[in-house]
């Protein structure tokens, strides 16, 4: 709701600076479900982010079970307590937990990682699924599998971090641009506006302003591929 109410004063105010009333900016609101779709892929990479982590953190107390001498089973259980320990009642701790609660009714544990991959919708732990699958059942070294497979899972996290902190300096200035140039006619509408009139209530105005809605639009987009860059 936050988002979509920042979107909608975003897409008023530059229907306003645009077209000069709050009605024709309504036009803008088509720009909407871009704006929302963007925050929320933002919302939702810092979330898998977090989730990320604390699937690593499960794995490899997993690991330490396995090599411990526990079973499968009783590993995945000591992996949710360390989970509840670490992160508390976590969206990772409860899909732990219900993974244990599918292990007591008999469910495999490959099923159990399959079918957590799939309720969190994410690729990492889809991949684990698959190779802690062909582990089991080729009789590999599950506590090595498993052990490499979190290291390699750090070490994209960890590039993905330096990439953001890279970027990060060229995100901020990119929403600071995006913002500029409808702050900068607002501007103008209020401190001098006999200078911008004439681009108001007459065809000629509106067509100009319509074509500069249009490149700004397309400027925010094509700024927003530029950044986006993950591994």
């Amino acid at each position: 709701m936050l988002v979509a109410g920042a979107g909608v004063i975003f897409c008023l105010m530059t229907g306003f600076a645009f077209y000069g009333n709050l009605i024709a900016g309504m036009v803008f609101l088509a720009y909407l479900p871009i704006f929302c779709k963007k925050n929320f892929k933002i919302l939702r990479e810092k979330e898998n982010l977090k989730i990320q982590d604390e699937f690593i953190d499960a794995i490899t107390a997993m690991s330490f079970s396995l090599q411990a001498g526990y079973s499968v089973e009783n590993a995945l259980e000591q992996a949710a307590d360390e989970a509840y320990k670490l992160h508390g009642n976590s969206v990772m701790t409860k899909q732990l937990r219900k993974g244990v609660a599918k292990t007591k009714r008999n469910v495999p544990t490959d099923k159990v990682f399959s079918e957590m991959a799939e309720s969190l919708d994410m690729e990492e732990i889809r991949d684990f699924a698959e190779i802690f699958n062909c582990a089991r059942k080729s009789g590999g070294n599950l506590v090595w599998i498993i052990r490499k497979t979190s290291e390699q899972m750090k070490e994209k996290q960890e590039i993905n971090r330096e990439i953001n902190t890279l970027i990060s300096g060229k995100k901020l200035e990119q929403k600071i641009l995006c913002v500029m140039p409808v702050l900068i006619v607002l501007y103008l509408r209020v401190g001098a506006e006999s200078f911008i009139s004439p681009m108001y209530g007459n065809p000629v105005g509106v067509i100009c302003m319509s074509v500069l809605a249009a490149v700004y639009i397309g400027a925010i987009i094509w700024s927003e591929k530029i950044t986006d860059i993950s591994i």
